[in-house]
């Protein structure tokens, strides 16, 4: 893995080393809102990302994270992961989150869009998918900005606060991305 750098954010890759910063980051209010995470202890959550894959490229498979920072700040704001199971490698999930202080600025979005091309361009999956709450507007429209389109409604298809939740499943399809990426390059250039 890699840092990925944007116009204001570095993605730092989360490893073994600073797995304790994304545990204390996941600890704070508000990041649990909308998430399905597991209820695991400090320990157990350093264990596991110590355990994860490190190589990030074609035939990949594991849980790939990183932490959001604006520029060379070294408290992050955010967090954002990409899941390829080995069950099926030719589609990615894709999750994510900021902190309260720092939402509404464009960094997830900003994010979402560094982090589909990191994974679009760097291994051989062919859709990523992510599954949002249907009152969580702001993320289901950083969604829709990257290009994400409303698969539909999975019920019950995640748990949140221990409590099984309905979500809405979206999806971007590797050629939907790339005549995106065509188009935009031409814009860019005319």
């Amino acid at each position: 893995m890699r840092t990925i750098r944007t116009e204001r954010l570095r993605l730092e890759p989360v490893t073994a080393a600073n797995a304790g910063t994304l545990w204390d980051l996941l600890q704070e209010p508000g990041l649990r809102d909308y998430q399905d995470l597991p209820e695991v202890n400090r320990a157990q959550f350093l264990r596991t990302v110590g355990s994860r894959p490190t190589r990030f490229g074609p035939g990949a498979t594991g849980r790939f994270e990183w932490l959001m920072h604006f520029g060379d700040d070294k408290k992050p704001l955010g967090w954002i992961s990409l899941r390829i199971a080995e069950s099926s490698r030719a589609t990615a999930e894709i999750g994510y989150s900021v902190v309260s202080a720092h939402r509404g600025r464009g960094f997830a979005s900003e994010a979402v869009a560094a982090l589909v091309e990191e994974g679009f361009r760097r291994t051989r999956v062919q859709r990523i998918r992510a599954y949002c709450l249907p009152e969580n507007a702001p993320s289901r429209a950083v969604l829709r900005r990257n290009g994400f389109e409303d698969d539909g409604m999975l019920p019950r298809g995640a748990t949140v606060a221990g409590k099984p939740v309905d979500v809405i499943l979206h999806s971007l399809e590797r050629a939907r991305w790339a005549a995106g990426t065509s188009a935009n390059q031409q814009a860019t250039r005319s």
